[in-house]
């Protein structure tokens, strides 16, 4: 079968439309983008003196036809902006978190059955080459069983200062639920569901966000298998760690200072990987993957569920850290 070239609308003009317009445009004989939607006139004037690409204000403005519209707004506007793509015949890639609420992403996952439309959250952390490797690492089978996950994830948080990220209307919460995501999705992916949680999460140096700037969280499986997340807007360099404790060795991911992989077992002996040079395209990549979901009507992974998924325990774990209690994983 002859693969079709995806034609793409952007929804949102701001960071990560743009990181997204760029995988679009470094890949033209997959993609091609047919438009860019922004409310704001400013942003709609760069994008077409920078790209020459039509740039509206909204959909109704869309003339040519397109197969997937990727929704890259404040997270507030991310179930309205799925569901109007999908109620216009396209196929939805919305960038993580899927909503602000479990029951805006329940409304997701209803129309994209409603409409019979693909959706994927967004997950470039799933295509990291380190993630990728650990993935593969950990279906062959080679440290058994997995017992315990433990991930951290962090950003500058200054990169967020004075920005929506810190109003909790517009976010739906602060780190947790912005960084959390993608540590989340990977929890699951490794460990399947969990059914219970505690959580903190605190505000000790962005003063003025009404938002966590660090959140840490303990959720269980319905085995009593344990996955440890901590995140925050604190760390400087910026990182991700995962470590994944099974019952014949470990494997790790760390992007500290390097992009590695490291494999053990009980007897001492490890294996690292190293994949600091190779070409940071996780972003491309998974574009490519849902184009070919695309091409055979499959729903790709993380779908609309597995987001709602991830938003029911970050729900679950700003309910925990407010009551102090143990929380249900809904």
């Amino acid at each position: 079968m002859k693969k079709k070239l995806t034609r793409v609308v952007i929804v949102g003009a701001g960071s990560f439309g743009t990181k997204r317009l760029a995988a679009c445009l470094a890949m033209p004989q997959d993609f091609k983008v047919v438009a860019v939607v922004d409310p704001s006139a400013d942003q709609r004037a760069r994008v077409t003196r920078d790209h020459h690409i039509p740039a509206i204000p909204d959909f109704q403005s869309l003339t040519e036809k397109a197969d997937l519209a990727i929704i890259a707004t404040p997270n507030l506007y991310h179930t309205r902006m799925s569901i109007k793509a999908m109620q216009r015949g396209m196929h939805v890639l919305c960038e993580k978190p899927l909503a602000t609420t479990l029951t805006d992403a329940k409304k997701i996952v209803a129309a994209s059955k409603k409409y019979k439309r693909i959706v994927k959250t967004g997950s470039n952390h799933r295509f990291f080459h380190t993630v990728q490797k650990a993935k593969e690492l950990f279906d062959q089978g080679k440290i058994g069983k997995l017992l315990f996950f433990k991930g951290s994830i962090g950003i500058n948080g200054s990169k967020v200062s004075r920005n929506w990220l810190l109003d909790p209307a517009m976010a739906g919460g602060g780190t947790f639920i912005d960084n959390g995501c993608h540590l989340l999705d990977m929890a699951r992916m490794f460990m399947g569901n969990f059914t219970r949680c505690t959580a903190v999460m605190t505000n000790n140096l962005w003063k003025d966000a009404r938002v966590e700037d660090v959140g840490s969280a303990i959720y269980m499986t319905k085995d009593n298998r344990q996955a440890i997340i901590t995140t925050s807007w604190l760390q400087w360099a910026g990182y991700s760690h995962i470590e994944l404790w099974g019952e014949r060795g470990y494997i790790i991911t760390d992007s500290t200072t390097h992009d590695t992989v490291t494999i053990g077992g009980k007897d001492g002996i490890f294996t690292t990987f190293d994949y600091s040079n190779e070409q940071k395209d996780s972003y491309h990549r998974e574009l490519l993957y849902l184009s070919g979901c695309i091409q055979k009507n499959k729903q790709p992974s993380p779908d609309a569920a597995d987001g709602a998924a991830v938003i029911s325990m970050v729900e679950a774990a700003y309910t925990a850290s407010r009551k102090h209690i143990w929380v249900p994983v809904k």
